[in-house]
């Protein structure tokens, strides 16, 4: 049993280094011209974070901010950063603040001065890592629609900002705790995580954790509607670094978003294969007349801008709007048909339609309940037929997000609803 025990620990820490170090590539997160400086304070993530990095071959230097807020912690947790910087052969920075827990705006006041640390370091041609993970950013989303009601300021902690590089942005939490104990690495646990008068630690003691006890599948729905919003707005990492984004939905559907999917044939090939029920069959027709109708669309404004359903071999169907196309299967079109249903309903028996939301599951329905949208569609969705026809019938101006205006995707920035998955009971 224990030998079974092992090599499931050791299964689960090769996938997770594999799936840290995909992420790491796929957004660009190392720069050969950049020092890479490991912000690391002795918790759990950050020791993670320095294993990690140490299994990857690439030269890095450790920096530890000891804020003199637990003296006795703060040494154990400075003599812990040595040791590891000792066995790991690297460069330990040590910086030293006179810091109170009870001094006011005490989080805002050590951010600044960290930050303000990792300015100097970024100017020194490096670029700053830390372990902030996926719970980190729902707390922080969270923690900012109690405050603001701009979408973009909800949106989470960027992967990389200004130098600041965030590699822990595609694991949670628990994988991070999962790996630590897996390979009995040594941290220590930060005391004033448990004392409620700072914000993050409210949220996370009498909130956050309810919350994902009570809904599992919550970072999940997080993660994936925080990405598509991203694209929407055109400031995802992977958006800004290619050409092509590729996002799999809650459905098990993917979406590839490109202006230039000829160039991508190979990418759009595997996945079809992948969705395939049957393990043979010939897709180079239908995949040139899908790349076809999308070269069609994206040169002549005046070309209808939507295709579909095409029928691939296996059960596989895909979608076109624009620049983003969906890669779906007889199973996975379950999905959609219930979602079509609840979000009729939901909209039916709404009070009043929000003013402006729209709903992230392709085909991306944008929907404004007082103000006519300048490019309102005309398209009957296949995915959304009830919705579709409801909206129709009731008058209500509606658009998919891929063909939106410049105008009316400003306006969504500001005060958009977002009905999601998880909103209308999925």
């Amino acid at each position: 049993m224990n030998d079974y025990r092992s090599k499931k620990h050791h299964l689960f820490c090769l996938n997770f280094k594999e799936h840290v170090r995909t992420f790491i590539k796929e957004h660009d997160l190392i720069h050969p011209d950049k020092k890479i400086i490991l912000s690391v304070s002795g918790g759990v993530d950050s020791i993670v974070m320095a294993d990690i990095f140490a299994s990857l071959g690439v030269y890095f230097e450790l920096l530890h901010f000891n804020h003199g807020t637990r003296p006795e912690e703060n040494l154990k947790e400075e003599k812990l950063v040595l040791a590891l910087g000792e066995k790991l052969g690297v460069k330990v920075n040590v910086f030293h603040f006179n810091f109170s827990l009870d001094q006011k705006n005490f989080e805002k006041t050590a951010r600044l001065k960290r930050r303000e640390i990792y300015t100097q370091f970024i100017k020194d041609h490096s670029w700053v890592y830390t372990a902030h993970h996926i719970d980190d950013s729902f707390e922080w989303s969270l923690m900012q629609s109690f405050k603001q009601s701009s979408l973009k300021s909800t949106l989470g902690i960027p992967v990389f900002s200004n130098g600041i590089v965030r590699p822990f942005m595609c694991v949670t939490k628990k994988q991070l705790r999962r790996y630590s104990h897996a390979k009995d690495l040594k941290w220590i646990e930060d005391s004033s995580n448990q004392n409620d008068k700072f914000e993050r630690n409210y949220l996370r003691l009498h909130m956050t954790r309810d919350i994902l006890k009570k809904y599992p599948k919550t970072l999940r729905h997080y993660v994936s509607r925080q990405n598509q919003l991203a694209q929407l707005q055109n400031i995802h990492r992977t958006k800004r670094n290619s050409d092509l984004s590729i996002i799999k939905e809650e459905s098990g559907s993917v979406i590839l978003i490109s202006d230039h999917l000829e160039n991508h044939k190979n990418e759009i090939r595997d996945i079809i294969h992948q969705k395939s029920e049957s393990a043979r069959g010939e897709i180079d027709v239908e995949l040139e007349k899908l790349l076809s109708a999308h070269k069609s669309i994206m040169s002549d404004p005046k070309s209808f801008p939507y295709k579909g359903p095409m029928n691939f071999s296996g059960g596989v169907v895909a979608y076109l709007i624009k620049n983003t196309l969906l890669l779906t299967c007889t199973h996975d079109l379950t999905f959609y048909k219930t979602l079509d249903h609840k979000l009729q309903r939901f909209l039916a028996v709404s009070p009043q339609i929000p003013a402006r939301c729209f709903s992230l599951p392709f085909p991306q329905i944008v929907i404004s309940g007082s103000k006519k949208l300048t490019k309102t569609s005309k398209i009957i969705h296949p995915l959304l037929p009830v919705t579709c026809s409801f909206l129709k019938n009731q008058g209500i101006s509606y658009a998919f997000a891929p063909l939106m205006s410049d105008k009316d995707r400003q306006m969504l920035v500001h005060d958009a609803v977002i009905l999601d998955s998880s909103v209308v009971g999925l």
